[in-house]
């Protein structure tokens, strides 16, 4: 199911977009200022953000930079501002689209449809990329980012993090970790990746708990929105 943001601070616009969105089929996360519409985007992934302008606490055009910052998330902006220099700022952020108030809910609906197809179309994933809940691994490059940042991770906790981001919910003992990552053929202890999995949790901070725990027997990597 996809996943929308909606930021607008009119209860009354925001509950008719919120129904129908959510009878045309999606999730929808709906907040009604800046800092909300921040908050949100820190801990969840969106498909597609509405973004209303002029917000309390923070206005659509911060956010939008803000989102853009970090990340190609599709956003249409909504306003009642109409004058030409408004629209062109929008896109100056690299908006995807733009609507004036007073709209049909529908005319939105078909924008939101129309530019979630054209954008599945046009993401494609490389074959190097991989891609979860908050993080991103580029096996070619050999590195992970956390919510659009590139962690500074040593060899070995790159090559233990990608190895578990690899396997999900999949209950991996530390003998067959250790093989997997350090050898076979190397001598050592498999109670190292304890060691790195504590590196790990603290590289991941507030997504520590990806790595669960399976006392007496290893982990297992579970990430979610």
């Amino acid at each position: 199911m996809k996943k929308i943001l909606l930021v607008e601070d009119e209860p009354t616009i925001n509950r008719m977009i919120y129904n129908y969105l959510v009878k045309e089929g999606y999730e929808v996360y709906n907040t009604f200022d800046g800092l909300g519409a921040i908050d949100a985007i820190k801990k969840h992934t969106f498909n597609l953000v509405c973004l209303d302008i002029m917000l309390p606490k923070m206005s659509g055009w911060e956010i939008a930079k803000h989102l853009r910052e970090k990340s190609n998330v599709p956003i249409i902006m909504m306003s009642a501002l109409s004058d030409e220099e408004d629209i062109l700022k929008g896109y100056d952020l690299k908006v995807d689209d733009y609507i004036t108030k007073p709209f049909n809910p529908r005319v939105l609906v078909a924008k939101i449809n129309a530019l979630l197809a054209r954008f599945s179309n046009e993401k494609t994933v490389p074959n190097h990329l991989i891609q979860v809940p908050h993080l991103d691994v580029d096996t070619k490059r050999k590195v992970i980012a956390l919510d659009g940042q590139e962690l500074s991770l040593a060899r070995k906790e790159f090559e233990l993090l990608s190895f578990l981001i690899q396997h999900p919910n999949e209950i991996c003992s530390r003998e067959f970790l250790f093989d997997s990552v350090w050898g076979k053929d190397v001598d050592g202890d498999p109670r190292l990746v304890d060691t790195y999995v504590k590196k790990l949790r603290k590289h991941l901070n507030d997504y520590a708990d990806f790595i669960k725990t399976i006392f007496g027997v290893g982990y297992r990597f579970e990430a979610y929105d």
